[in-house]
């Protein structure tokens, strides 16, 4: 979502500023500040003594990396957004939850010495755990002045994760096709560019609180979904 959020955000007179690793160039529609550093390292310093009226944290989820922003730019920012995830309610289904439901446990012993490679060893257990705990730090380091975000799966533009594009491309090669469960789970999905224009209407007006990135319902289910993009 974040090269969404760039270009859509120029577009409507935005001065920016990134920071990243500085790995993969873009050209951008207008002029940006790029700063380098590596959260994993705890590279932070090209953030030190400055000021900026919104940060937008995207990539997010292990709690020591909102920690060490908050480090950093606690007093520093106006508004905190952290792009979380539905995954992080409790139940099994998210199917007419709100924001007011229960959020996963972190039952680890320190999520703060959780990395991206204990991470990757247990997605399944840690992803919607650690995002939940990602959440409460964002709230300790910038009290009143953040806004959760929790999507859907994101599609769309630049999407390399294959989670959505693996269906019309599979299907589309014809043949049986294996699909999860029994067809009647309920799915659903947001495009990324429809993601990043909300969340940066969301920093213009200074919205705060916890939202849920998807619409209203689940109506559709996941052979709807299969049926959809044959």
């Amino acid at each position: 979502t974040g090269p969404h959020q760039v270009r859509y955000a120029i577009a409507r007179g935005h001065k920016l500023t990134l920071f990243n690793r500085g790995r993969n160039p873009y050209m951008w529609p207008g002029e940006v500040e790029e700063l380098t550093g590596d959260r994993n390292a705890g590279d932070l310093k090209s953030l030190e003594g400055r000021e900026w009226d919104v940060c937008i944290d995207n990539p997010t989820t292990l709690p020591f990396w909102v920690r060490d922003a908050g480090q950093v730019l606690k007093g520093k920012v106006g508004h905190y957004v952290f792009i979380s995830t539905l995954s992080v309610h409790a139940t099994e289904s998210v199917v007419g939850a709100d924001e007011s439901a229960p959020v996963l446990d972190y039952k680890g012993a320190d999520p703060m010495k959780e990395t991206q490679e204990t991470l990757r060893a247990n997605v399944g257990g840690l992803y919607g755990p650690l995002k939940a705990r990602s959440e409460k730090e964002a709230e300790t380091w910038f009290p009143g002045i953040t806004t959760v975000i929790r999507p859907t799966l994101i599609v769309g533009p630049g999407d390399e994760s294959d989670r959505f594009t693996y269906w019309p491309v599979r299907i589309d090669r014809g043949g049986d096709v294996l699909a999860p469960g029994d067809g009647s789970d309920h799915a659903q999905f947001i495009d990324a560019r429809d993601l990043a224009e909300w969340t940066i209407r969301m920093a213009e007006a200074r919205t705060f609180g916890v939202f849920t990135g998807a619409g209203p319902g689940f109506e559709m289910t996941m052979m709807e979904l299969l049926l959809g993009v044959r």
